[in-house]
C-alpha cells in the first residue's frame, strides 16, 4: 500500500507548483509595469506570420506629427522558460514644427516607435508585454505572401 500512496502524494503536492495555465506563471506587475496580453489564433504555418506591437497613449496634439521612443527588451522569466517584453519608458520624440489652424487639437492615438517592435508569431503561448502606466497596447498580424519572387542578376 505504502508503494501505491508515494506516487500519488508526490503528484498531489507537486501540482500545485505548476502554472494551471501560461499565464498564471505571470506576475501582473513587472519593474512598475503593468502586464497587457496577446493570445494569438492558431495557423497553419507560423513561418509566415509576424506580430507588429504598437504602444501608446492617448493624448492631446496639434496637426503636427507626435511620437514616443522606446525600445522592447526581450526577458525570460525565471525557471519557467517563457519569453515576456518590457517597454522601456517613453520619451517623446521629435516631431514637425508646423504651424497649425487653432482648432487643430484633438485627443488622438500617439504611437510609441522604437526598436524590437515587431515579434514571431506564436499561438502556443500569450504574448506577454509589460507597458509604463498609462499605455495601451494594440497589435498587427503582418502576413507573407506564399508566392516567392526570383530576383535577377545584375
Amino acid at each position: 500500500m505504502a508503494r501505491s500512496l508515494l506516487p500519488a502524494l508526490i503528484l498531489y503536492y507537486a501540482l500545485p507548483l505548476q502554472a494551471a495555465e501560461p499565464l498564471d506563471a505571470f506576475p501582473s506587475e513587472v519593474e512598475g509595469k503593468y502586464r497587457h496580453v496577446i493570445e494569438l489564433p492558431k495557423v497553419v504555418d507560423e513561418s509566415r506570420f509576424m506580430v507588429e506591437l504598437v504602444p501608446g497613449k492617448n493624448a492631446l496634439a496639434d496637426c503636427n506629427l507626435r511620437s514616443f521612443n522606446a525600445p522592447l527588451q526581450r526577458q525570460v522569466l525565471p525557471g519557467w522558460g517563457y519569453p515576456y517584453y518590457v517597454l522601456a519608458d517613453l520619451k517623446p520624440a521629435q516631431g514637425t514644427s508646423k504651424v497649425c489652424g487653432p482648432d487643430s487639437e484633438s485627443r488622438r492615438f500617439i504611437r510609441v516607435r522604437g526598436k524590437g517592435l515587431i515579434l514571431p508569431y506564436t499561438s502556443s503561448q500569450p504574448l506577454v508585454v509589460y507597458l509604463p502606466e498609462g499605455v495601451q497596447l494594440k497589435y498587427r498580424v503582418w502576413r507573407a505572401d506564399k508566392n516567392l519572387s526570383d530576383a535577377q542578376s545584375k
